[in-house]
Parts: structure tokens; sequence; C-alpha cells
């Protein structure tokens, strides 16, 4: 009887004190979590101690342990760090605000299979004339470099601008037709993000900034 007594006691105390364990600390619950993740790197290593404010140390072979200590304090870093900036997001445009110059580049496809994409620096105008929005574009490509100029509007907040490209005449290149294009873009942040198809079906992107009012 005295037995049982004494077997129900320790069971009732080991109980209690199971109860009683203390709650682990934000750092603490992220050691371990690190643990868990690293010590596949070193299978010998075992989690000896951690502290509350997430001190903690590790035992094991010595090159395992090192590995495992290496990638627990690598897995805990992100936390520390500040938050990134957020990408700058599409606004809303109005037409009011694209009279001006704007510079940037205008990104061109490859000329033939296995070359590199064109990027030539581009200057965009926007003017008002007879009540409608114009623009113009003139690229320094070393290259043919092109020529354009059309219509804009601005429709729910996007840009659309119509109008036709031509290769400027270099010396011994001849002439060459001009091509209808079309283009659609945004605001993000301070630049102009625009995306054009030409009636040939090449696709042009264009990143401007404004320069002048």
């Amino acid at each position: 009887m005295r037995e049982r007594d004494l077997s129900s006691l320790i069971a009732l105390t080991l109980v209690l004190g199971v109860g009683c364990a203390p709650k682990l600390t934000p750092q603490q619950a992220l050691v371990e979590e690190a643990f868990t993740t690293c010590r596949v790197q070193g299978p010998s290593t075992k989690l000896e101690r951690v502290e509350r404010d997430g001190r903690f140390s590790v035992v094991g072979r010595e090159a395992e342990s090192q590995r495992v200590h290496d990638c627990m304090v690598r897995y805990a870093e992100p936390t520390r760090k500040q938050p990134a900036a957020p990408a700058p997001r599409s606004e809303s445009l109005v037409a009011s605000r694209l009279p001006g110059t704007w510079r940037g580049i205008l990104k061109l496809p490859p000329r033939a299979v296995g070359e590199a994409e064109v990027a030539s620096p581009a200057t965009v105008r926007f003017a008002v004339a007879a009540g409608s929005l114009r623009w113009s574009m003139a690229t320094n490509a070393e290259r043919s470099p092109l020529a354009a100029d059309g219509t804009a509007v601005v429709v729910g907040g996007e840009l659309r601008m119509t109008g036709t490209m031509r290769a400027s005449r270099t010396s011994g290149e001849p002439a060459r037709s001009t091509i209808t294009v079309r283009y659609a873009g945004a605001m993000v942040g301070d630049r102009l993000e625009v995306t054009g198809v030409t009636t040939d079906k090449q696709v042009h992107v264009l990143s401007i900034r404004r320069v002048t009012e």
C-alpha cells in the first residue's frame, strides 16, 4: 500500500513539473527551429544549451558541429535585417503629366538568332498640338537609328501611343519604309514603362524618365 502511494506521488510530481515548465522565449524558439533545420549538416551534433536571449552552444564532432553552428547563425540572420523596401507600384497616369522631354532606353529584339537584344538611348517628347497630345522619339543607335512620331491618349490611367517608325538614313544603307507601332504603358515610380508592337511583329520595351517640363 505504501509503495502504491509513493508511486502515485511520484507520478503526480512529474505531471506537475511538466505543467509548470517555462515557455520558450521567441529567441529560444528560433534557435530550436534553426537546429531542426540545420542538424542534417552534422548528424553527430546535439543542441547542448539555449539561453533565453537566444545564445546557444552545440556539441559533436568538430567539423560537423561547426557546420551546424554556422548554418544556425545564417538561418537567424534574416530576422536581424532591415525589411526590404517595397517595389515601386504602378500608379494612375494623367495626360497633364506627359508634356515635356523624357529620356531613357529603348530595347529592340535581336537582329538575328544568337544575337543579344539591342538597347539604345532614346529621347521622347510629348507636346499638345491642335488640342491633341502628340509624341516623337529618336534613338542614338550606332546602326540604323530610329525616329518615330504619332498621337497619344491616356485611358483609365494607361498611356496608349500610336504612330509610325522609320530608320534614319545612314551612309551606305538603303531607305526603309515606315512601319506602324502601338505602345501601351504606365508610370512605375518616377519612370514611364512602355511596351510596344510593330506591324512586323517586333516587340519594343521603352523605359524613360522625365528630364524637362
